[in-house]
């Protein structure tokens, strides 16, 4: 009786199997306390086993009994490269070209790899691989010749015929039941009718197949080899993949393509997570990876050029997948130049593979995932029995278990957990509740005395949102994370606030009202960065006012945040039947601050909260007119006539080249009004008219917005600027467009409005390639802010040379502070320490101090709202603020106000974009005023 196989042994077995057990079980996707070092999965390597015969080979088939025995059983492959016959059996019912040329023995061996990673004998479900097996399916097909049949209709039918439906109209049209007789008229006239209308349905999708979506749209869409985006859809692409097509394709991409698509159907199989967020339990519960054990590769019968086009194909596409492959050598694989031995000391060379990794891909080496191993020889009985260590009982301590899943990935425990969950809630209105949570509202904790009033508006077809207002975190507007952090931040300074009045009930607390448009749909522009830039200047002056020990009656504010809908759309709803009623039903409500943008649902909130007697001060709102809405209405900057006046005054100071031509860009009108928009362009066409020509252009602008390929005869290059007069929504479009025409010549110049400021507060806009390859010239309503440059938030103090400006030195104080504090939302969130302070953070704390002054200014005793906008106007009350002086006694819209042109300068690269600080082109009106006097240079811009 011949001896049975033993594995062999030999010196490093043990650290091999280690490394082998190592790679073969799957990392968790949450780690665990104990072990918080590998969590997800990992890059895996192609393992080459190099050196003797039956230490290379005889450690494949030890692997394989035992991996054989293990329980549970998980899919592995062993197969035997040099014994496969060199071409895959014919497809059932495939027509082969004639004389077809042997296929590759890679192929052979993918396909033998296909088969047995298909069979039924695993403890988890068989993989389907329907996309490899639908790629193998069309290579092995033949379409007749053109002009005999119709090609699209005949790839159609090899498709269904691959799902095993009818393969044409016809065909389906015979598997249906003929119409029974009937004893009335109208019931066979009925029946008849039915008939004919399923004949029809059948003939209109005769060109259509079923059951591929998932496939095709992999195909065309989520993968790149043989290019399919050659073909106009997937019946094209298909076509390409048939016998008769692949002599004009590039067979590496094919073949590429096939692996590639192998790969793809067993990264499904292992996939957790569903629609990227959804837990997925079938891939929790795949806890060891697929090992491909290929014995006797050569470069001759295909093994080692399969490991090279896995090597390829994950060089290419970055993916991770599921596939372990462990090949013994027949050949020498140091004789090819492509790897370098290790040492039997496995765990070494994997480290030393994983550390070269990063680089080696990214260069695409044809190595980069081949770890090669060097065995030594097997040991005999006898040294096997003086050897010291553990190689001798490798393999009798082999533990090929690869753990359990997690608990909610058992079957039969979500669901239980799902049954109890919608018992728990069967007595709420499932459906109200539901439309709620879909848009963030709060539903449970609405009450008259929980600081709460909230509903859904339907802002546009089909986008209900969440509006009304809040004054703690049961109720967070937008989903940003910067937004939801600085509300969080304003929510515990309120909620910080009330504690110190109840202890010091001598401190007034004073309320205002942020109002802006927190929400918006998915497919419409962020500006949620700005709207946190304005809160999180609120909550510095919020945290300042609670830790304030300057008196007995020093106010704390309370801040109330208000959400208008997308772009305000429905303010003077939330104005007329939640704010006013706020501030008549709460005294400590002195101002409805912010307001966001100027469209006529602002103006009106703005007349409906005059009429109550609620003063309304503005951050960002330029639009002229909105003072004659009410009385009670004040501008903290500069409104668009003096935005005009910017512009003519900058075109004035430009000369060399000198102006001769302004073209204002402007959104194509159709959609609702703007006034700001609106008034924008016609105060800027009259502010520049008899300093340069002026021409409004209206969005996609045609050949006005190409410069240097369709000069205009009027002016070109520097002696032509463009004005963007529109929303931030059409701004990246149009500074593309200008961009694309220009790629190699000098651009002209280009400056956008205020609103653009919305963009400019998100990183992600200014690391875009063509925003990172050209300076970035915009208006700025409170540039004093922005100049005080990253030593404010990053240092404590402004830089040069405004340094010295004693409530700039206060603003920065603060900032530093409130994110630097460790009980703050936003301490130890990157971005909240930015490259410079936003304009909208300074504006934003200007708005809260001076309704604090005037506060303080009132005393702890009781006083009306409309005291304050008296106190406002009057001439004696003028204050500075970090963004310069602010006065209403003779114009409440900002008339007086600073207002400049600063400038993004191109940054080094695009990973610098987001952390580039504005200079100042050019400014006018009042700095700091008299009292504080700053020295100017001849643009305006601050000097010294």
């Amino acid at each position: 009786m011949p001896d049975e196989f033993g594995p062999p042994v030999f010196r490093g077995v043990h650290e091999l199997l280690k490394l082998v057990l190592f790679l073969r079980r799957r990392p968790r996707f949450l780690p665990r306390v104990s072990d918080m070092s590998v969590h997800g999965d990992i890059p895996l390597p192609l393992i080459q086993l190099a050196g003797p015969e039956e230490s290379v080979h005889g450690f494949l088939l030890g692997l394989r009994d035992e991996l054989e025995k293990a329980e549970p059983r998980t899919p592995y492959v062993l197969i035997d490269a040099a014994a496969l016959a060199p071409a895959a059996p014919a497809a059932p019912g495939a027509a082969p070209a004639p004389e077809a040329p042997a296929e590759p023995p890679e192929l052979v061996l993918l396909d033998h790899l296909c088969r047995r990673l298909q069979e039924d004998r695993f403890a988890e479900r068989p993989n389907g691989f329907r996309r490899y097996r639908l790629a193998r399916w069309l290579t092995r097909h033949t379409l007749e010749q053109p002009g005999l049949r119709d090609p699209q209709s005949e790839i159609v039918g090899i498709l269904r015929r691959w799902r095993g439906e009818p393969s044409t109209a016809q065909d389906a049209a015979q598997t249906q039941i003929s119409p029974q007789g009937s004893n009335t008229f109208s019931t066979a006239f009925l029946t008849g009718g039915f008939w004919l209308l399923r004949l029809g349905l059948i003939k209109w999708l005769g060109r259509r197949s079923y059951g591929i979506v998932p496939e095709a749209r992999w195909f065309m869409r989520r993968q790149t080899y043989m290019v399919p985006r050659h073909s106009s859809d997937f019946f094209g692409f298909a076509e390409r993949l048939t016998a008769g097509r692949l002599t004009k394709e590039n067979e590496d991409q094919l073949h590429k393509l096939l692996v590639h698509a192998f790969l793809e159907d067993l990264r499904q199989a292992y996939r957790r997570r569903r629609l990227s967020v959804l837990p997925r339990r079938r891939g929790w519960r795949r806890t060891a990876y697929v090992p491909v054990l290929i014995g006797h590769a050569t470069a001759g019968n295909g093994g080692v050029r399969l490991m090279s086009l896995i090597n390829d194909v994950r060089n290419e596409t970055g993916e991770l997948d599921p596939l372990l492959v462990i090949a013994g050598r027949r050949d020498d694989p140091a004789a090819e130049g492509q790897t370098k031995l290790y040492a039997p000391a496995s765990n070494t060379a994997y480290t030393n593979w994983k550390k070269d990794l990063p680089v080696q891909r990214q260069k695409l080496a044809a190595d980069a995932r081949f770890l090669t191993i060097h065995l030594r020889e097997p040991l005999s009985p006898s040294a096997i029995a003086n050897t010291s260590g553990e190689d001798p009982d490798a393999w009798a301590d082999l533990d090929l278990n690869p753990g359990r899943p997690s608990l909610l990935a058992r079957r039969g425990v979500l669901e239980v957990l799902l049954v109890a969950a919608l018992v728990a809630v069967a007595a709420l209105p499932a459906a109200r509740w539901a439309d709620y949570w879909r848009a963030g509202c709060s539903y449970l904790k609405v009450t008259a005395d929980s600081g709460i009033a909230v509903r859904l508006a339907e802002v546009g077809p089909g986008d209900r949102q969440c509006v009304g207002f809040s004054d703690n975190e049961a109720q967070i507007f937008g989903s940003n994370e910067r937004l939801e952090a600085a509300q969080r931040e304003v929510f515990r300074l309120n909620a910080e606030a009330a504690v110190l009045h109840g202890r010091q009930p001598g401190r007034p607390l004073i309320s205002i009202v942020y109002f802006a448009g927190l929400t918006h749909a998915g497919a419409d522009l962020e500006t949620d960065n700005a709207v946190a830039e304005e809160l999180i200047g609120l909550a510095i002056v919020q945290r300042q006012q609670n830790l304030s020990v300057t008196g007995q009656n020093e106010p704390l504010l309370r801040v109330i945040i208000a959400n208008g809908g997308r772009g305000m759309s429905v303010a003077d709803q939330v104005t007329r039947d939640m704010l006013i009623p706020l501030a008549e039903r709460d005294p400590s409500v002195k101002a409805v601050v912010g307001l966001d943008r100027t469209v006529p649902q602002t103006r009106q909130a703005i007349a409906d909260l005059g009429r109550a007697a609620v003063p309304t001060i503005a951050t960002t709102l330029t639009g002229s007119g909105l003072a004659d809405a009410s009385k009670f209405y004040f501008q903290m900057v500069s409104g668009n006539p003096q935005q005009a006046q910017l512009i003519a005054a900058y075109l004035k100071h430009l000369t060399s080249p000198k102006v001769e031509l302004l073209t204002i860009v402007r959104p194509a009108p159709g959609g609702p009004p703007d006034d700001y928009v609106d008034t924008l362009v016609a105060e800027l066409t009259r502010a520049v008219a008899g300093i340069a020509t002026a021409e409004v252009v209206e969005l996609p602008g045609g050949a006005a917005l190409k410069p240097c390929t369709s000069a205009d005869p009027r002016a070109s290059g520097q002696s032509r600027m463009y004005f963007y007069a529109g929303r931030e929504t059409g701004y990246a479009g149009f500074l593309q467009a200008i961009k694309e025409d220009c790629a190699v010549e000098t651009l002209p110049r280009i400056v956008a409005d205020d609103a653009i400021t919305r963009m400019v507060a998100q990183p992600a806009f200014r690391q875009q390639s063509y925003v990172a390859e050209m300076d970035l010239d915009y208006v700025a309503l409170g540039s004093l802010v922005v100049l005080a440059g990253r030593s404010c938030p990053q240092q404590r103090t402004p830089a040069a040379p405004l340094a010295g400006k004693s409530r700039l030195v206060e603003f920065c104080a603060g900032y530093f502070d409130l994110i630097h504090d460790e009980s703050s939302q936003l301490f130890d969130k990157k971005w909240a320490v930015p490259s410079y302070p936003g304009e909208r953070v300074g504006v934003a704390y200007d708005t809260a101090d001076l309704v604090i002054t005037a506060a303080r200014q009132a005393g702890p005793a009781p006083w009306n709202r409309a005291w304050l906008a008296q106190l406002f106007r009057d001439r004696e009350f003028a204050h500075v603020g970090a963004s310069g002086r602010i006065s209403f006694a003779d114009s409440r819209v900002g008339a007086n106000r600073n207002i400049a042109i600063l400038r993004l300068p191109t940054p080094a690269n695009a990973a610098e974009a987001a952390d580039t600080t504005p200079h100042c082109l050019f400014l006018i009106g009042e700095l700091y005023g008299k009292e504080t006097a700053t020295q100017q240079a001849a643009t305006g811009c601050p000097t010294g």
